[in-house]
């Protein structure tokens, strides 16, 4: 199948097994009706310690001029992730968990609020908050994969495998994480290398744009899984690029309208249920353009066997 083909039979398969999408949409009414977690408290402080490090200093006029611009700037991001709710860290959107609640701001009026008072409760809660996200993600890839692969969900049978798909992706892309946040802070200062390596981070993450399907449908091991994505991906590297293009515009285009329809209870509903179809049925189509190149590799590999023999 083509790409839209493709698209088209995701969108279907979601939409005769509507159940498939209840992990998104659990997790959605728990960031749009749960208690909200707020770091407001900890960016205060630290925008303070930096005010008082800097009221200290026996600046020139220049350099305390840029300080305050600084800080002016610090205190409009303080508006910005001082209202980021950070249970959205529950959604691993680059992993395709579609998630529209999680970029909500809180409102302090309406919401019931958990303020976090310390940086390392702010650091410890991040991660655990990643980890138990990516493992809701799991059970998610794990769960359309078996359907995708045309066994039917088996739920005992997902609930085993999770654990280890959860392990294998620690195992990839945390070091991955790690190594690029610092490449990313390494180059940021070396003007034409930091635009490289941007170039060469797009790269890695569409080479390995398939690892999730891999390990989650294909059950494969971390390296395996690699190798299969790599391969699909340069076998298939415009149909590849495609799929990704296509599916990022369908996720920003509709993100737009599901945004206009969140001025009631009635709207913001409905844009949770539509929202999980459509994020749910392009995940589905990932799995199924997975599924088919592989199917096409090992036929090319099976013919060109066949012709040595």
């Amino acid at each position: 199948m083509g790409v839209i083909d493709t698209l088209t039979a995701g969108f279907n398969t979601v939409a005769k097994k509507l159940w498939l999408m209840i992990v998104p949409v659990i997790l959605e009414l728990y960031l749009w009706l749960g208690p909200k977690l707020s770091a407001a408290p900890v960016i205060a402080q630290t925008l303070q310690d930096i005010q008082r490090s800097l009221d200290g200093l026996a600046m020139p006029a220049e350099t305390q001029m840029g300080a305050q611009q600084m800080i002016e700037m610090l205190n409009g991001i303080q508006q910005t992730v001082g209202r980021t709710n950070l249970f959205s860290l529950l959604a691993w959107g680059r992993l395709g968990m579609p998630s529209i609640m999680g970029a909500q701001p809180i409102d302090p009026q309406v919401d019931r609020v958990i303020e976090l008072t310390s940086a390392g409760q702010l650091l410890g809660v991040q991660l655990l908050l990643l980890m138990v996200g990516l493992f809701i993600a799991c059970f998610f890839l794990g769960m359309l994969g078996q359907e995708v692969r045309g066994e039917g969900v088996r739920l005992g049978t997902l609930i085993r495998r999770v654990p280890r798909y959860w392990l294998y992706l620690v195992v990839l892309f945390v070091p991955l994480a790690i190594v690029m946040v610092i490449a990313f802070t390494m180059t940021i200062f070396l003007g034409f290398m930091f635009l490289l390596a941007m170039a060469l981070l797009l790269w890695i993450l569409l080479y390995m744009y398939f690892v999730p399907e891999a390990i989650t449908m294909g059950e494969a091991s971390p390296l395996r899984a690699v190798f299969s994505s790599f391969t699909v991906v340069r076998m298939f590297f415009w149909p590849t690029v495609g799929l990704v293009l296509l599916i990022n515009v369908l996720v920003f285009g509709m993100g737009m309208v599901w945004q206009a329809m969140m001025g009631s209870t009635v709207g913001t509903a409905a844009a949770i249920l539509l929202n999980a179809y459509v994020g749910t049925s392009l995940v589905a189509a990932s799995f199924i353009f997975y599924r088919d190149r592989v199917n096409m590799w090992i036929a090319a590999l099976k013919q060109q066997q066949q012709r040595s023999a």
